[in-house]
């Protein structure tokens, strides 16, 4: 095989997997610096790049200018914190931990690594901010931030024909042509090459529909027309977006994945038809989430569900609090950079919840608790900056729904529990004797 991990598994655990690197005599020639560890040369450059930029060894003058000096003092503070990304991503590129990720490159898995926690330390700093300073900062990534834009409601006109008019063209051509559909249809294609489950798929599907419901009362942006809600979302968009994800899904299952070298391309078209094909799957694992297995395998498999609801409602409220409107890059950077994480944090998960329980080193991934956490984290935000913004009491049926439907899983799960683990009488006799 060329530059990666080599799987081994474990006779008595299927899908759990030790990540072991060949030796170097293993990897394809051609390709071999690209994964020859550059640790030192690493450090060195990085060294002197930081020099060059800090003006370390050329430090400037003093500024007599007092509007100078803080337009000075700004910017070193906004270039230092800069560089102090960059500086952990580069320790995250030469050092970070390996995942079960390794195409196109293990490095790459490792920077977005270290592209999450930065993300997740700057939640934290939000955190001991007051909202008003937040979006001031925020202001200094955009300067058109920081402005109360208000939201677009959805639901304003949900009629479909007007009464001597007859039909409502401009509210249809207006939902039909938003710049949202396309984006949220290709949003479920990526959930099902994420979660690899109809089930699961359909139960995140419609419980979004539901958290919808649920915050109406708080976001404009969730209300929306019965039709838009249950036709467009549910039944056109997710379930194209689901169809034709869990088709590329099988179409990845089906393929034989047999990779050879770089250097044993014959043609510069074969060459660069490997080169293009280091950028798909090394292999392709069937995700056997087994929802109906057990009562705990079923709290097990609606935890990322709830994982992955909790972060899509995040980014409605992140938006509403911290004023940042929907076309704003921030939000594609934020959606982009979460996609990948749920990537290796979703197989990490299922390798968790699959293992043996008698494996006592079996522990949550990296990625996976990164994502546990940057959920809470952003949570956390929408909490603290929403306080006050939101007056609209509770609606009592939202309340009274919620409450039967809580109510009414926990008798469920409590039913289903005692007659799953219920030991019979001669079996917990022969045990007594």
């Amino acid at each position: 095989m060329e530059g990666g991990p080599v799987r081994r598994h474990s006779a008595s655990r299927q899908h759990s997997q030790d990540l072991v690197y060949p030796a170097l005599e293993d990897i394809d020639p051609s390709t071999k610096f690209l994964f020859t560890p550059h640790t030192v040369t690493g450090l060195l450059l990085g060294v002197l790049v930081l020099v060059y930029y800090s003006r370390a060894l050329d430090p400037p003058g003093k500024t007599v200018d007092p509007l100078q000096a803080h337009q000075a003092a700004y910017y070193n503070v906004k270039h230092g914190i800069t560089a102090v990304c960059l500086v952990f991503l580069g320790y995250s590129f030469l050092q970070g931990p390996s995942t079960c990720m390794i195409r196109p490159h293990p490095a790459v898995w490792r920077i977005i690594h270290g592209m999450v926690i930065i993300y997740m330390l700057a939640l934290v700093f939000l955190l001991f901010q007051n909202a008003d300073d937040a979006r001031l900062l925020l202001k200094h990534l955009y300067p058109d931030l920081g402005i109360d834009l208000g939201e677009r409601a959805y639901g304003a006109d949900c009629r479909l024909y007007i009464e001597g008019h007859g039909v409502n063209w401009p509210v249809i051509r207006a939902t039909l042509f938003d710049e949202f559909v396309v984006a949220h249809t290709l949003g479920w294609w990526a959930k099902a090459l994420i979660i690899r489950d109809h089930a699961l798929l359909w139960v995140l599907s419609i419980g979004f529909e539901f958290m919808e419901l649920t915050f109406q009362h708080m976001l404009p942006n969730f209300n929306e027309c019965w039709w838009d809600s249950w036709i467009l979302d549910v039944a056109v968009c997710n379930f194209i977006g689901i169809l034709a994800g869990m088709a590329t899904v099988r179409w990845f299952g089906s393929r034989s994945y047999d990779w050879s070298g770089l250097s044993e391309q014959k043609t510069v078209m074969g060459k660069a038809k490997r080169s293009i094909l280091q950028f798909s799957p090394h292999s392709w694992d069937d995700f056997d989430w087994r929802l109906t297995s057990s009562p705990l395998r079923c709290l097990q498999c609606l935890f990322p569900i709830v994982l992955i609801l909790l972060m899509e409602v995040n980014a409605f409220f992140l938006k509403y609090v911290l004023w940042i409107p929907p076309l704003n890059p921030l939000n594609t950077y934020r959606l982009l950079l979460l996609a990948l994480l749920a990537l290796p944090a979703t197989k990490e998960y299922y390798t968790f919840i699959d293992s043996e329980e008698t494996d006592i080193f079996n522990k949550l991934g990296p990625f996976a608790w990164l994502a546990t956490a940057v959920a809470v984290g952003e949570t956390l935000v929408c909490v603290k900056f929403g306080r006050g913004m939101f007056p609209k009491p509770w609606p009592s049926t939202v309340l009274l729904i919620w409450g039967a439907a809580a109510l009414t899983f926990a008798s469920f799960m409590a039913i289903w529990a005692m007659r799953y683990y219920k030991v019979p009488a001669g079996e917990i006799k022969h045990k007594r004797t």
